[in-house]
């Protein structure tokens, strides 16, 4: 059956009735479980597997049963690989309805049926008892409930409910400890991802001052994860050792704290501004601790060599994290400094200090009270912050600005564009249909004392006040708040077109030009969480495959947004150019436009193809804004991409060794964007 249902078409603005399966929402559940990319983490498997046989030959090494219970189950693989080797019994629990079933699929055609008990439920809901979901306590737990800040799944009551309720005392739990580590860094580079900068003209003197609310806000302590081992040793300096800032007991022989703090005093080795807290963590997996997990990046890791990234296990479910310290705090070399480390039952934040001299507020959480850190993402705060892309800008405004121009801005967050004020304009008026990033704006505005300023909501506002003087330029970077994959952004064109008859006949719109490129790539390993797993660590998984594959062709488009600086691939095609939209002369029918991307030989396989647009302000290179890569790719070649934006990627799950082909269709009525592969 299908209902109708609203969604936002972010390349329109308009809120579309369009028609889905009644159990969409099931679906795009299912699909976006990420267990693939999980179960595709050959050390993770491998790790768990041993430290459970290793539990289960303790028990047995004791004359004893080896009762195993498995929380969160997924597909069953940490169950299969208990009976594997030996267990007795094994009970596993999964809350979520179609990985529960799926299991059950699993576990029988690997022929397990008669030896797991799979229940449909949370941990915290078993029962224990003759007539309950576990006839007796078990004496080894196996789960795996952590994310990348490691409790952000509620671990701490996962293990503490398990511990109270469902285990003996002197049960085994797999894994036995973690250990979070943090590590002091300097690096303006992430720090253009946490705080603003006041913006320049290209002889230095200054435009636009950012406001001391945004300038002294403590920020957000919400955890920033991303790949690590993909950021340059050059972009950032280490200013301690990694600290061992909190283990965590999963074994029950401590108590379990769900707040807790620490304060290590730490040597600083280099001299600089601590300005952020780099955080991973390991796991023991035994109880020797023979079997340690880690999460740690390149520069620390032990399978590293000499900093390269050699034999480092590639994962997306766990990465690293970049934790944002709230006050800079310029040290110098070998003096000491107080890191405070604090955690709740879910996430972890930091702070530090010079000295001792603490008080309450510096263990509290931070809070952003600018509205910055909650209007936008990491990303974009650092695309704000880009001085290259900028210094295009200013070399815009200050070409075409004169004491005539009445400037229309349709773009989010556009800030720099105020300093059309002070290089001269006679009145600039804004279109900011977000709250929050209005009211970002108007602090802005106020701050600077720019006076021929106004701010609307929307058009329609726009017009309801539009007064006889016609407005001759229209700019935008452009960005829009709701916009996931590039072309979203496409946006500025709808909105220009319903302002048309308030502007002159001549009047200069930037960017001028859109276009949408592609390249074929050969990824280390982002295919990987598209890829279907067959089998694994020897356990056939079709049934899990095939679960995820339906949901995927119902929810999900086959291009999905992703920062592709932190995956490394590799170009296999030429730049291909698949469409050229003129700002000025959109078309009002369906374009359907297709074409080829040759794989060259000698180059390897194609399991992607990249995309992304670019704008062009004005003739010449110079004015290109991108958001793909950030120098001419070279086939062979890894390809360096802007790391301030998403790019559109589809992956195959085949390998393709001659030519893709394609079909763009792009309906300008509907504000629809398709591409067909083949």
């Amino acid at each position: 059956m299908s209902i109708f249902i609203q969604k936002l078409n972010p390349i329109t603005g308009i809120n579309d009735w369009i028609v889905q399966q009644e159990d969409y929402d099931y679906h795009q559940e299912v699909a976006r479980a990420s267990f693939a990319d999980m179960l595709h983490d050959t050390e993770r498997n491998k790790k768990y597997e041993a430290a459970l046989k290793s539990a289960i030959e303790m028990m047995h090494a004791n004359g004893r049963k080896a009762n195993v219970l498995d929380i969160g189950t997924g597909t069953g693989l940490l169950s299969m690989m208990a009976v594997k080797h030996g267990a007795d019994s094994v009970t596993a629990c999964e809350a979520f309805k179609p990985m529960s079933d799926c299991a059950l699929k699993v576990i029988a055609r690997n022929g397990f049926k008669n030896n797991i008990k799979i229940i449909p439920k949370r941990s915290t809901d078993l029962t224990v008892g003759e007539d309950g979901d576990l006839a007796t306590l078990c004496n080894i737990l196996v789960t795996e409930v952590f994310d990348t800040e490691l409790i952000g799944e509620g671990a701490l009551s996962t293990f503490s409910h398990a511990h109270k309720t469902l285990l003996e005392k002197d049960c085994i739990v797999v894994p036995q400890s973690a250990t979070v580590y943090a590590q002091i860094v300097e690096s303006p580079f992430v720090q253009n991802w946490n705080k603003l900068k006041d913006i320049y003209d290209n002889e230095g003197r200054l435009l636009i001052k950012i406001p001391s609310t945004i300038k002294n806000c403590a920020g957000s302590a919400a955890v920033h994860d991303l790949q690590l081992n993909q950021l340059k040793q050059n972009l950032f300096k280490t200013m301690s050792p990694p600290v061992p800032v909190f283990r965590f007991d999963w074994s029950g022989r401590t108590p379990f704290i769900f707040e807790r703090s620490t304060i290590h005093s730490i040597k600083v080795s280099q001299s600089g501004i601590a300005q952020a807290v780099f955080m991973w963590w390991d796991l023991q997996m035994d109880t020797e601790g023979k079997i340690i997990l880690s999460c740690a990046p390149y520069w620390n890791h032990s399978l590293s060599k000499d900093d390269h990234k050699i034999n480092l296990p590639w994962r997306d479910h766990w990465m690293q994290a970049i934790y944002y310290l709230p006050p800079k705090l310029t040290v110098i070399k070998d003096a000491e400094v107080h890191l405070i480390s604090c955690h709740d039952e879910f996430s972890l934040w930091f702070n530090i200090r010079s000295d001792l001299r603490l008080t309450d507020t510096d263990y509290l959480k931070p809070i952003c009270e600018c509205g910055l850190h909650v209007t936008f993402s990491r990303t974009r705060i650092g695309q704000i912050n880009d001085n290259t892309r900028n210094k295009k800008y200013i070399n815009l405004i200050e070409k075409y600005i004169n004491a005539d121009s009445v400037i229309l801005v349709l773009s989010d967050g556009f800030y720099l564009s105020l300093c059309a004020s002070r290089l001269g304009a006679k009145k600039i008026f804004y279109v900011e249909t977000n709250y929050l990033s209005r009211k970002i704006l108007l602090d802005f505005i106020e701050f600077n004392e720019i006076t021929n300023v106004e701010v609307f909501e929307n058009i329609e506002a726009l017009q309801n006040k539009y007064n006889a003087e016609k407005i001759n330029m229209v700019i935008g970077e452009p960005y829009f708040l709701n916009s996931i994959l590039p072309w979203d952004n496409l946006l500025f064109i709808y909105l220009l077109k319903g302002v048309r008859h308030i502007l002159t006949s001549d009047a200069k719109v930037f960017p001028k030009i859109a276009v949408i490129k592609g390249i074929a790539v050969r990824f280390t390993d982002l295919n990987k969480i598209r890829l279907p797993l067959g089998e694994c660590e020897g356990f056939i998984l079709k049934d899990f495959d095939d679960l995820i594959e339906v949901s995927s062709n119902i929810t999900d488009d086959n291009v999905e947004a992703q920062p592709l600086w932190e995956y490394p691939g590799v170009a296999v095609s030429q730049m291909v150019d698949i469409i050229k939209i003129d700002s000025n002369c959109v078309p009002d029918k369906v374009v359907e436009i297709s074409g080829i991307f040759e794989i060259e030989k000698g180059h390897g396989e194609c399991n992607g193809i990249a995309l992304w647009i670019e704008w062009l302000h004005e003739e010449g290179s110079q004015s290109v804004i991108s958001s793909g890569p950030v120098s001419p790719p070279q086939v062979g070649q890894l390809i360096d991409w802007d790391v301030h934006t998403r790019q559109g990627v589809c992956l195959f799950s085949n390998r393709i060794t001659s030519q893709i082909n394609y079909v763009f269709k792009f309906d300008f009525n509907e504000g629809n964007i398709t591409f067909k592969w083949t």
